[in-house]
């Protein structure tokens, strides 16, 4: 599995499958999965995480202590 690590604002990391795309807007993001489907919608500031929105079957794994958030769906191989 090819994870790719995307550093956020306030010193948060978001670790998720290279095929997932990350857009954001100051301290909001929107995370694409592999077929362009939004996965999750989140917001960052030095305090918390908050998940806005995100699929049903979307598992994520949050350590606080290292302020990292990791996207455990491995998309299907095609």
């Amino acid at each position: 599995m090819a994870n790719k690590s995307h550093e956020l604002l306030y010193g948060w990391t978001l670790i998720a499958h290279k095929s997932y795309k990350l857009f954001s807007n100051v301290n909001s993001y929107v995370l694409l999965d592999q077929d362009n489907v939004v996965s999750m919608q989140f917001t960052a500031t030095e305090q918390d995480f908050e998940i806005i929105h995100s699929e049903y079957d979307l598992r994520v794994k949050m350590i606080p202590v290292f302020k990292t958030i990791k996207v455990l769906n491995v998309p299907d191989e095609v």
